[in-house]
């Protein structure tokens, strides 16, 4: 799916100074598994409920007992980490291009330091700002993108949310900022029911920095 070569679809992104990057299936490759996993292991059955909200409804010392239990998946998950195709060349290119990167993630920040210490550059590897579930609300509301907005001094209108799920594209359309859908066998179900919420797709971090490129030609 190579919309990047669109004329409309670089019209899009023109403009852009900052990106916000997801981490789970966009800065690495998907982990299909690694969401039901967690929870199974938290007792949670029902499909349509959030994680993190359920978790937020149990007592104290049964979210400590869950968030370890989430933690466990994501360790195995961290271990298997790979990265996406392309992230080290969308990573140059916005360092020479001095565009602010910028990364919110519904996991925790030593998932994202393992794989930006294994797989980047460090000369690359420099972000303004690592927004973890820790930043409440999280996604897929819009409060951690508007933070990094106000952080960054600019118009959410001139940020990028990319991601590879429902959530990234809520948040980043829910917050005025531009999305970036990289799509994959598990979701490109997302055209049909939530297209009204994508602005581009990509297949990987290489055709993005190609997307990225073209934008600012």
């Amino acid at each position: 799916m190579k919309n990047y070569l669109s004329l409309t679809t670089s019209k899009m992104l023109k403009g852009f100074k900052a990106i916000v990057f997801d981490m789970d299936g966009t800065l690495c490759l998907p982990q299909p598994w690694m969401f039901p996993a967690m929870r199974q292991a938290v007792g949670l059955t029902d499909p349509s409920r959030d994680i993190l909200e359920y978790i937020g409804s149990l007592s104290p010392a049964q979210q400590r007992k869950a968030l370890r239990a989430v933690e466990q998946v994501e360790h195995k998950a961290m271990v298997q980490m790979e990265p996406q195709p392309g992230l080290q060349q969308v990573l140059k290119w916005l360092t020479h291009a001095r565009i602010s990167k910028n990364v919110c993630t519904r996991n925790l920040r030593a998932p994202f330091d393992h794989l930006i210490a294994s797989f980047v550059p460090a000369q690359y590897s420099q972000f303004d700002h690592i927004l973890t579930r820790e930043f409440c609300p999280t996604k897929p509301f819009a409060g951690p993108l508007l933070h990094i907005a106000k952080q960054l001094n600019l118009d959410p209108r001139s940020i990028v949310m990319v991601g590879d799920s429902l959530d990234d594209m809520l948040s980043g359309r829910s917050a005025g900022c531009r999305t970036v859908l990289i799509v994959n066998e598990h979701n490109r179900s997302l055209l049909q029911s939530h297209r009204d919420l994508v602005d581009c797709t990509v297949s990987d971090l290489s055709e993005l920095a190609v997307l990225l490129a073209r934008c600012t030609a």
